[in-house]
């Protein structure tokens, strides 16, 4: 009998290590998601630049930039003064891996992408894939991306306002030309590229009377006149002081705020530039103190502060006492953003479940001579299976919430088929759709998330700074804000019962009538035209009749039962578009791995009524259940390049 000899730290077992691949190459849905919302022509065009982003997410230079951002928190500079009492500039230091994750998200269009003229209405969809990809490798360098980007959809609608032959005007502030000069070159900055000149924005709303509920907002505006200070481009810094206490502000290193303040006539919406230029030319802040940074569960690496504003100089935004609505335009990006970041986690987790199952060898199994790999496990792959599917239904919505808002921003654009032509019908889809899908994207990530790095073991459960590609457990930190940020789960849940029982109630119902109408009509046809021959009938005429049931239950009602239930109210829209998005892509290309999502996520959805009528024999669903979790084989390895 040989001899046993013990393992040492250097000897015996070691696990090969697990492998991420190109996003495009092995999460089926990325692609499939984007031939469903982009045309053809569109697809071809960003493909290759798409691809490229995917390679640079997992490239080990900047998973290293993640793990520096995370080791290397921000912090206060001293006290925040300087010997003699001024405040000092900059006060807060950043790592340097976050600094340059800003800038490869900008140099990458992030934002930018989502204004790219040429795209039309499928800019959304491209940045969206773009993003979907980009937040797991960012440090969240996306939270203040999606106020940028919300801060510059807020100040070209103020521009298209206050252009020249317009009507509109502001009742002190007479001087529009300054304004839009301002205003443009804040724009220009917020789309930029080039990380020398391009900005982020705050979004700082919440304060400590609320969070969602800015009714009670201490923060005061008054309006004094040019004062002659000017910002860093030399322009007069805004006529308004303000004056108050932000109890959040993410993305507090950002170059320009947009903020709520009370004004004589109400909430007004104001911008500001964050620094300006001091008597002697020096670059100082703009009336900014930052109090102290806030400890988080996740996102670490993001700025988050209290905020004392005193004295700084703004411009307002709209009219008096139309702030929120004047600022709830910039909602739709930033939930946008919100959804994309959560599909977007959630499917690096799947990924690194992926690649750990592939490679990780049960040592019991291989002494029985058995297929020893975890992901030839049937346990194994049906949770895997159940929470892809989840995520596969979820990446959808989202994306179609994406291709949404770009048909909006662009109504004369020709966009995917699935989109509808009708600009009403679609901006009614938008409003209604738009906080179910930040909702339950959130929801389902983080528990997702959860299942992922459960999945990995013991191995999920490290911070894995050594191998930053396998941290699964940063993702589920940092996954756990969305379902809090640009509202609660609850507040999302208020804001669509309010939809539906609203004035715009019965659009809203109408246009998620005639879109399901549109999709899942018998004659269904792809995004480039083909006919599908895919027999989904039964599960069509479940999901018409469980959007039936909720549209009666929910016109027959009052709001405040609704609103008592409004967490199933999301569930129930979520449920019925999500099944119908599923329907949409297997019939685009007959794909048998799509029908089966498809025909599962209806027959297994409490929603549809099929509980108990459909127990198929467990060995075929086990064979599915790996198809799902493992739909593609890894890329081949590429050939080395010969020196």
């Amino acid at each position: 009998m040989p001899k046993l000899v013990g393992a040492t730290s250097t000897s015996g077992y070691f696990q090969q290590h697990p492998k991420l691949y190109n996003g495009l190459e092995d999460d089926p849905i990325l692609d499939r998601s984007a031939k469903l919302f982009l045309p053809e022509k569109v697809y071809q065009q960003v493909y290759p630049s798409l691809h490229a982003l995917c390679d640079l997410v997992i490239d080990p230079k900047t998973l290293a930039l993640v793990a520096n951002a995370e080791h290397d928190l921000p912090y206060i500079k001293g006290t925040g003064f300087s010997s003699f009492g001024h405040p000092i500039p900059d006060a807060l230091v950043t790592s340097p891996g976050w600094k340059e994750l800003q800038d490869i998200g900008i140099r990458n269009g992030i934002v930018a992408t989502g204004y790219d003229s040429a795209l039309g209405a499928s800019a959304r969809v491209v940045q969206f894939l773009k993003l979907h990809q980009w937040g797991p490798s960012s440090a969240v360098v996306t939270c203040p991306s999606a106020m940028q980007d919300g801060a510059a959809n807020v100040l070209l609608r103020e521009l298209q306002r206050i252009s020249p032959g317009s009507r509109a005007y502001d009742d002190k502030e007479d001087n529009r030309s300054i304004k839009r000069k301002v205003f443009t070159r804040a724009v220009e900055r917020l789309l930029s590229i080039d990380p020398a000149i391009a900005w982020t924005s705050g979004q700082w709303m919440t304060e400590r009377p609320g969070g969602s509920d800015v009714a009670g907002t201490e923060t005061v505006a008054t309006y004094e006149g040019d004062n002659g200070e000017t910002d860093i481009d030399g322009n007069p810094l805004g006529p308004w002081r303000i004056d108050g206490f932000k109890w959040f502000s993410s993305a507090t290193d950002c170059g320009c705020v947009l903020l709520l303040a009370q004004t004589e006539k109400g909430l007004g919406c104001f911008f500001a530039p964050t620094r300006k230029l001091d008597p002697e030319g020096a670059v100082a802040m703009n009336g900014i103190r930052i109090q102290r940074l806030k400890n988080k569960l996740g996102t670490k690496a993001v700025p988050t502060a209290e905020i004392e504003v005193r004295g700084m100089r703004a411009w307002l935004v709209g009219t008096e006492g139309r702030g929120v609505a004047n600022i709830g335009t910039l909602l739709n990006v930033t939930r946008l953003y919100n959804a994309g970041s959560s599909t977007g986690f959630f499917g690096r987790g799947l990924a690194i479940a992926r690649s750990f199952g592939r490679v990780r060898v049960m040592p019991s199994l291989a002494l029985k001579g058995l297929p020893d790999k975890l992901r030839t496990l049937p346990r194994y792959t049906k949770t895997i299976a159940g929470v892809t599917l989840t995520y596969r239904a979820d990446t959808l919505l989202a994306v179609f919430v994406a291709a949404l808002v770009g048909k909006v921003e662009n109504p004369d654009s020709p966009t995917a088929a699935i989109i509808p032509t009708d600009h009403d019908q679609v901006a009614a889809l938008m409003r209604l759709i738009t906080p179910v899908s930040k909702a339950r994207t959130a929801k389902n990530g983080i528990a997702g998330l959860q299942e992922c790095m459960e999945s990995l073991g013991g191995v999920g459960y490290m911070e894995n700074q050594e191998n930053p590609e396998m941290n699964v457990a940063r993702l589920f930190r940092d996954a756990n804000v969305l379902s809090i940020w640009e509202g609660t789960t609850d507040v999302m849940a208020t804001d669509t019962v309010k939809v539906v029982k609203g004035k715009l109630g019965a659009q809203s119902i109408g246009a998620v009538d005639a879109w399901l109408k549109a999709t899942l009509s018998s004659n269904s046809t792809d995004p480039y035209g083909a006919k599908s021959s895919v027999d989904l009938s039964a599960e069509k005429a479940a999901i018409t009749k469980a959007w039936s049931i909720f549209v009666y239950n929910a016109q027959s009602r009052s709001i405040d039962e609704l609103l008592a239930y409004g967490r199933e109210v999301v569930a129930e829209i979520g449920d019925v578009v999500c099944a119908a998005l599923l329907i949409a892509d297997a019939e685009n290309d007959n794909d048998p791995t799509a029908v089966e999502c498809a025909r599962r996520f209806v027959r297994t959805r409490g929603t549809f009524g099929f509980d108990g009528k459909d127990v198929p024999d467990w060995k075929a669903v086990s064979q599915w259940d790996d198809k799902i979790s493992f739909e593609r084989d890894p890329p081949a390895p590429k050939p080395r390049a010969k020196l």
